[in-house]
């Protein structure tokens, strides 16, 4: 080959490699048991704010996982700094509006979520993905209208009778963030959501739920 040619290539394969080490997932937090939440960031190109990730295992079947993420009006209860939720009516869990706290010194945010739902066939995963609704609405008075959030729910079951939940987010929050606030809600969110649902489980509404308890975007999802 020509020495030339072979040190371009070189470089070029070094470049790749650098970038996809720049985009891999780095561990935040790495759990001692399969109950508790391991979580990761990651760099995105061109954007100053990290994506999270955060995995845990839980004693649950899929169903009741998916009942109690998908229960719109205790969404305050559990995920990470989420102020009011509330499912838009007539789309059957197709389309949420949320609202978010601010940590100072950045105003409140809210947010429409368009949500759709597949599954895997061969594992039997549920993915619940979520972006946000361009134009769907004007932001509430007070409050900055997030620009960009892409969320994903995987449901995974277990051969016995456990679920694997995964949590990943990337999210700009559009405004004046301060980038060193703006990653640590990235370390502290899957934490925060993931440690919050187990505790949101425990409860008779969700640990009892059924087929039936899923909104109709859910329709055609079977275990």
């Amino acid at each position: 080959m020509n020495p030339l040619v072979s040190l371009c290539t070189g470089l070029l394969l070094l470049a790749v490699s650098v970038s996809a080490a720049a985009q891999s997932w780095q561990p935040n937090r790495e759990a001692d048991a399969r109950d508790q939440v391991s979580t990761w960031t990651r760099d995105v190109p061109d954007s100053p704010v990290k994506a999270f990730r955060g995995v845990v295992e839980v004693p649950h079947g899929p169903v009741p996982v998916l009942a109690a993420i998908t229960a719109v009006d205790t969404f305050p209860e559990w995920i990470f700094q989420v102020q009011a939720s509330e499912a838009v009516p007539d789309t059957g869990g197709e389309r949420t509006y949320m609202r978010f706290n601010g940590i100072w010194p950045v105003s409140d945010r809210d947010v429409v979520l368009d949500n759709s739902v597949s599954q895997a066939p061969e594992s039997g995963a549920v993915t619940l993905h979520s972006v946000n609704a361009e134009g769907a609405r004007p932001p509430s008075d007070g409050y900055v209208r997030i620009p960009a959030l892409d969320n994903r729910f995987v449901v995974t079951p277990l051969a016995d009778g456990w679920t694997r939940v995964e949590f990943r987010t990337f999210v700009d929050p559009g405004g004046k963030v301060p980038v060193w606030l703006a990653n640590l809600v990235a370390t502290k969110a899957p934490l925060v959501t993931l440690e919050g649902l187990q505790a949101q489980l425990e409860k008779p509404r969700f640990k009892n739920a059924g087929q039936d308890d899923l909104p109709a975007v859910f329709d055609g999802i079977r275990f």
